[in-house]
């Protein structure tokens, strides 16, 4: 499949460059009537010319009176009030190298017929920033890669996540974290926590969730886009299980943990019946499934530690090592 470009490395919508100068952010909340107590950005300067975001310091008021620096951010507005920022490094991080060429071992080499111009073009349209014209040309050639490649063979991996980055850049939040969620795991597997495909894909999954605004609206866009596509492509599809499978875990960071075990349990029954019990994403909801288990029993309600129970007996999954 070849390196993937990086004219589009940053976190959607911030380019490269400003992601690298700047980190994760999720904006206060509003001042209250009842306290006056606020915040506020002033100024308005070092606007990028890719992103269009601009650096603003936030301030802490207090009936309208600015009374404390909070910081500086890059800041780009979303229409009317909304907007999404990222809060600069006191000493920015160098801008990450392109992934390194010692990368695992892929079977890409031993398929010529995946070799063709569908997923170049592709690559061409994503740094032209026509992400609708790239995403169709993306989704054909993973295609291609799943029918002869595993899910988890490195060039499949880079063409999943192009697919998850599309996705992000033009909207279609809840597709794009049902599958930064699935692969990051995997990623992290196949190239290890530090490689800037990992990087990508876990800055991706934070923009995304914070395009939405927290879990509660996480886990209804997810519910929205589940409940329609299980009446469409039935309870096995692919995309309907990595739904279900990212709706599970932000139940779970959401505090539901006992919701959180059955419908990661429903995601792993399903995933073994449609893909079978050694898919690399089968084991992605085994994981999740466990992880969800470990919370129950540690912070879980007696009812929470039941459903973990049950599960475990289920799907004998060891219990956390004390």
């Amino acid at each position: 499949m070849g390196r993937m470009t990086d004219v589009r490395g940053g976190v959607y919508p911030f380019c490269r460059a400003c992601t690298a100068s700047s980190t994760a952010w999720r904006a206060p909340d509003s001042a209250t009537r009842l306290s006056g107590i606020g915040s506020r950005f002033y100024g308005h300067r070092d606007v990028c010319p890719d992103c269009g975001s601009s650096v603003r310091t936030l301030y802490s008021t207090f009936l309208l009176v600015p009374v404390a620096r909070r910081g500086r951010y890059r800041i780009i507005r979303t229409g009317g009030r909304s907007y999404v920022g990222r809060r600069l490094l006191d000493r920015p991080a160098a801008v990450p190298n392109p992934p390194s060429l010692e990368e695992p071992p892929s079977e890409f080499k031993n398929h010529p017929e995946l070799v063709d111009a569908t997923y170049e073009e592709a690559e061409a349209r994503w740094a032209a920033r026509d992400s609708a014209g790239a995403l169709p040309l993306y989704e054909t050639s993973l295609a291609a890669c799943e029918k002869v490649l595993k899910a988890d063979d490195p060039a499949t991996l880079q063409v999943r996540l192009r697919v998850a980055q599309v996705l992000l850049a033009t909207g279609d939040y809840a597709s794009a974290i049902g599958w930064f969620e699935l692969i990051t795991p995997q990623l992290v597997r196949v190239f290890g926590e530090e490689h800037d495909l990992t990087r990508i894909a876990v800055e991706g999954v934070t923009g995304a969730q914070l395009m939405v605004g927290g879990p509660r609206a996480e886990m209804k866009l997810l519910s929205g886009l589940l409940d329609e596509d299980e009446k469409t492509l039935g309870r096995q599809h692919p995309k309907v299980l990595r739904t279900r499978g990212a709706l599970g875990r932000v139940t779970m960071f959401a505090g539901q943990l006992g919701v959180a075990v059955q419908v990661l349990e429903m995601t792993l029954a399903d995933g073994i019946e449609g893909l079978g019990a050694d898919h690399p994403d089968t084991e992605t909801f085994r994981s999740s499934l466990l992880e969800a288990c470990d919370l129950a029993d540690d912070r879980g309600k007696k009812k929470d530690r039941e459903l973990s129970a049950a599960a475990r007996h289920r799907w004998t999954l060891a219990p956390k090592a004390n």
